[in-house]
């Protein structure tokens, strides 16, 4: 069973998501990018399930969290990138960082959760 905090997380992952497919759509960029952004959240989101359900994932899930991980380092850069362009204060640029580093627990379950899966 998930614990409160889990689901707390889980939400703050989907409200992350969201709101960064929404903020790419208004910005303009490419919609299926926008739409795999997204999904790569949901991998993340579905490896916390995983990992507080104490089941194993499969070589499958570890190539898709990779994928996820990819495309999630790929928008942290850009939005750092763009954060310097637009010249954000300080406050700006802590937001933009927080929301890089909210993954990293995700990512981290994931990767407990296959770790599991394989017996270790």
């Amino acid at each position: 069973m998930i614990p409160w905090f889990g689901w707390v997380y889980l939400v703050l992952l989907a409200l992350v998501g969201l709101s960064g497919l929404a903020l790419s759509l208004r910005a303009g960029q490419s919609k299926p990018f926008a739409i795999a952004r997204l999904a790569a959240v949901a991998v993340l989101a579905w490896g916390v399930v995983l990992y507080f359900r104490d089941a194993g994932a499969s070589v499958l899930f570890a190539g898709a969290l990779f994928v996820s991980v990819l495309l999630l380092v790929q928008k942290s850069v850009a939005d750092a990138r763009q954060a310097q362009d637009l010249q954000l204060d300080r406050a700006g640029r802590v937001g933009v960082a927080i929301n890089g580093l909210l993954m990293l627990p995700a990512i981290a379950m994931g990767a407990l959760a296959i770790w599991a899966g394989r017996g270790a």
